[in-house]
């Protein structure tokens, strides 16, 4: 069979690759669709992942498909079903998933191997995180995992009716986390510098957009006079758009710094008013069980619709070229099979 496979630093090839086959408790997956995010383009820029990958090897981690062979002990799925699997589960045994951060997992375990042909999944993500379709179509399926992310960001900010969030970002992931808060019925305002981009939020429910200006060597609201926000997401993934989203918010607010930035940025805090306005910082990492189950939920209702994030289809031969080279403004590539 074929996959992209990851050889190190902006160098991943079409090429031909061992079949997988399912060992105690896991299952071979037919792919159907995969998708590409931010992740794997910073994993093909660096050669990559620290927790994740070692090349040679395939990768890509949001895809969906049609078992093809099940390994010993497994009982909950048969050849023949069509399945989305998250790319992780937790133990469920360490001190973290006693706390209920599944996330934070001091044994999660990851899979990569979604562009290829066939993926196999590990036997706890089997056990604890695989979901059949239910006639949900495998494009739609595969951008449960990223979804997921948000879903849980926007739970643990807390963002409720009438909320006035503001989302700084308008790649697929600050689409999502607008779209999830304007279901929980918050007023969105989007930030963003490219025009096409905060189109797009308004797409997805903004109330209002603004562009992202600098002001006197910082970022800033163009035309948004010192603007308070009870709920602020960085979508950005930079050390400005982090120093934007903490001056936004407002007395009580909460900042989450949603989007990862590169090791070692640093900001200015005030910290007498984050004392004094009761102002929460918090992170948000990766996804849990329940928020890849509410995820799909939101996708087969309907209420998110995954088409909207996708800019770029490519068969799966043509994949390393959109990897190493995606087209500006760029989105959700949906690999096809």
């Amino acid at each position: 069979m074929k996959g992209a496979v990851l050889h190190g630093p902006g160098d991943v090839r079409f090429e031909e690759i061992a079949e997988p086959h399912p060992g105690p408790g896991e299952i071979v997956v037919r792919t159907l669709a995969a998708f590409t995010c931010g992740t794997d383009l910073k994993v093909v820029r660096r050669g990559y992942h620290a927790k994740m990958l070692r090349p040679p090897c395939v990768f890509g981690h949001e895809g969906a498909g049609e078992v093809v062979a099940v390994g010993d002990g497994v009982t909950s799925f048969r050849p023949g079903d069509r399945v989305v699997a998250a790319n992780s589960a937790p133990c469920g045994a360490c001190r973290s998933c006693a706390r209920a951060r599944f996330s934070l997992c001091e044994d999660l375990v990851f899979w990569n191997g979604t562009f290829a042909d066939a993926f196999k999944v590990p036997a706890r993500v089997v056990e604890k995180n695989v979901l059949r379709l239910d006639g949900v179509r495998p494009e739609d399926a595969a951008m449960t995992e990223p979804l997921a992310c948000c879903v849980k960001g926007v739970d643990e900010a807390g963002v409720r009716a009438k909320d006035r969030v503001l989302v700084i970002g308008a790649g697929s992931i600050g689409l999502m986390l607008a779209r999830l808060s304007v279901l929980r019925g918050a007023i969105v305002t989007a930030a963003a510098r490219r025009t096409d981009a905060r189109d797009g939020m308004r797409r997805q429910g903004a109330s209002e957009t603004t562009k992202i200006a600098q002001i006197d060597g910082r970022s800033a609201l163009e035309g948004v006079d010192d603007a308070r926000f009870d709920v602020v997401f960085d979508a950005g993934g930079a050390r400005e758009t982090a120093d934007l989203a903490v001056c936004s918010a407002g007395v009580g607010g909460v900042v989450s710094l949603f989007a990862g930035c590169p090791a070692g940025s640093t900001i200015e805090l005030d910290v007498t008013r984050v004392h004094y306005e009761e102002t929460r910082i918090i992170g948000s990492f990766h996804h849990t069980p329940d928020s890849f189950r509410e995820a799909f939920r939101l996708i087969r209702s309907g209420d998110v619709k995954p088409d909207h994030f996708i800019t770029a289809r490519t068969a799966l031969r043509d994949l390393p070229a959109a990897l190493v080279s995606p087209p500006p403004g760029t989105l959700k590539t949906l690999v096809t099979f």
